[in-house]
């Protein structure tokens, strides 16, 4: 019998009671489907389901068919589909060398696939939510991420945004570290298994520099500052809890996983593009130029970024810049691929997807945002009023089989890494270079330095990282980093009084008046200031609870 219940609520029509995670369908029999998958093709537009951030879903019932056809899945034979959960390490894999690729498989796809709701799917959703906080991103009033528009959902300690980012991290960081922690001699001592050991390396520094960036304000401006609990072996019910490490014992730690992996993965080649979701060096680079970033190593910073990105070609055309779906795509460093067996982790894309007509078409642009861009730029050709009047930005397409790949880091984002750190340092000439070999690929000219400051050059490639980043996660990361204020401005009467044919969903055009920016301020009524607690992540109220080493 099919284990679903269906449970009735006055503040919507039906949701799904998931069993195991609220992501997966489980079968008397064990047997796992990914629930996702039949929402997309069978009804995702017509199943409400509760979401603990506060993101309103559209009301509707059940469609039979989709109950019809889970049903008749549920009798099928047992070869059916047979895949492992990917929310945790699988608990018969004993930590011996031979498993340790597994166990960095399973640590990576908890990272990505695990999720709480449709709001909540692995880290792209994280991705949204940073984007959503900044300047450029406008939501549109759907389902999807309007609290994280209105810095309503990470700041509060009881909200299920702020849970499920906490678990996220940690969850696989635990993963990483069982797979790290595996000793190895003699003839267990393989090529196989000390890459695995250096990509659970690389994943466990990505998680505590994204830690580093959302719990506490940036480096530079208090190395000292208290953040989040290290934890570099795995956990076990006899574990003390930790209390916070400062940002400085962080990203030394950082700096150390990140070391340790470029030497374990030395001569590491990727067998193909399917395999990118595997650190190699180039994508150790990549997390070394960022964190030298953060942490004010120009030159360091500058070095990495630009061996990151040897090898991987800048695109030229507005074809190849639309969709961001595919990560054969010569620009991507890293990326997390899907397929229809495997494509929680795609759900993302109905938020950032304009195009598609059953999308929520959450993530729109501002339209002042448009207006930073010059003609000949290949991007602009990605800008189309449509809708009510928002301005969409169809740079991330779903594919047609109702997937998309995952984007993590790109040779654009290095070339940018070390334009700014050379101009942080004062070699404009050379901070140009790599602007230039960015722009040039966009379809611009070179940037003109003649009469420029210092601070005029680091002011437009902060601009480019806008432009060339936008719905790539790095919104709010870049407000802490830089120690600036979110700029939100609204459409002025003037702006608001125009008309522009939108395209709508059904292909034809109407005219509507355009659509701006409509959260200007914090949920407190007080503007917009840098350093502000609603950039910040919170701690679970339930975790501080539980450690009272974290109050």
């Amino acid at each position: 019998m099919l284990q679903l219940d269906l449970i009735m609520n006055k503040s919507y029509i039906v949701k799904y009671k998931i069993i195991d995670d609220m992501r997966t369908i489980r079968f008397n029999n064990n047997r796992r489907i990914s629930s996702s998958l039949f929402l997309r093709k069978e009804g995702r537009r017509e199943t409400s389901v509760s979401n603990a951030s506060g993101d309103k879903i559209p009301k509707g019932k059940v469609p039979f068919l989709l109950l019809f056809f889970l049903l008749f899945l549920g009798s099928c034979s047992s070869d059916f589909l047979d895949n492992k959960p990917t929310d945790a390490v699988d608990s018969g894999l004993v930590p011996v060398p031979s498993n340790a690729e597994r166990i960095f498989n399973g640590a990576w796809y908890n990272l990505f696939e695990y999720g709480t709701t449709y709001a909540n799917i692995g880290y792209r959703a994280l991705m949204c939510q940073d984007d959503m906080m900044a300047d450029d991103v406008v939501s549109r009033p759907m389902y999807g991420f309007n609290s994280s528009y209105q810095f309503n959902d990470v700041v509060m300690p009881s909200d299920g945004r702020t849970t499920f980012a906490w678990y996220l991290m940690y969850k696989t960081i635990d993963n990483c570290n069982t797979a790290i922690s595996i000793q190895a001699t003699g003839d267990d001592d393989t090529p196989e298994f000390r890459h695995a050991q250096g990509q659970a390396l690389a994943v466990r520094a990505f998680c505590y520099l994204h830690l580093a960036q959302h719990y506490q304000f940036t480096y530079l401006k208090d190395k000292n500052a208290l953040c989040v609990p290290l934890y570099t072996e795995p956990t076990n019910p006899n574990t003390k809890p930790k209390g916070k490490a400062t940002l400085e014992e962080i990203y030394t730690q950082i700096i150390n996983d990140l070391n340790r992996a470029k030497g374990l993965l030395d001569g590491y080649v990727r067998p193909n593009d399917k395999s990118k979701y595997k650190p190699n060096t180039d994508v150790v680079n990549g997390l070394l130029a960022r964190t030298y970033l953060l942490t004010g190593q120009w030159d360091e910073a500058a070095k990495a970024a630009l061996e990151a990105a040897k090898g991987y070609t800048l695109m030229t055309d507005a074809k190849n810049y639309m969709g961001f779906n595919d990560i054969s795509n010569t620009e991507w460093i890293w990326g997390h691929p899907q397929s229809v067996s495997q494509s929680d982790a795609s759900y993302n894309f109905y938020y950032l997807d304009v195009v598609e007509p059953d999308s929520y078409n959450s993530f729109m642009a501002d339209p002042h945002f448009k207006d930073t861009f010059t003609e000949g730029d290949i991007r602009l050709e990605l800008f189309q009023w449509m809708r009510e009047g928002y301005l969409g930005y169809r740079k991330f397409r779903i594919r047609s089989d109702q997937t998309g790949d995952i984007v993590i880091m790109r040779s654009a984002e290095m070339y940018l890494i070390a334009a700014e750190a050379l101009a942080r340092k004062g070699q404009l000439g050379e901070a140009v270079k790599p602007l230039n070999t960015l722009r040039n690929a966009r379809g611009l000219t070179d940037y003109d330095l003649t009469g420029k400051t210092q601070e005029q050059v680091i002011d437009e490639i902060l601009m480019e990282r806008r432009r060339e980043l936008w719905g790539e996660g790095f919104g709010i990361t870049d407000v802490l980093r830089t120690q600036r204020p979110v700029v939100r401005v609204a459409l002025t009467d003037v702006e608001a009084a125009k008309e522009y044919d939108c395209w709508q969903q059904n292909g034809t055009f109407k005219k509507y008046h355009p659509e701006g920016h409509w959260f200007t301020s914090f949920p407190d009524g007080t503007k917009f200031v840098p350093n502000s607690k609603y950039y910040l992540y919170s701690i679970p109220e339930k975790e501080t609870n539980a450690n009272t080493n974290l109050k």
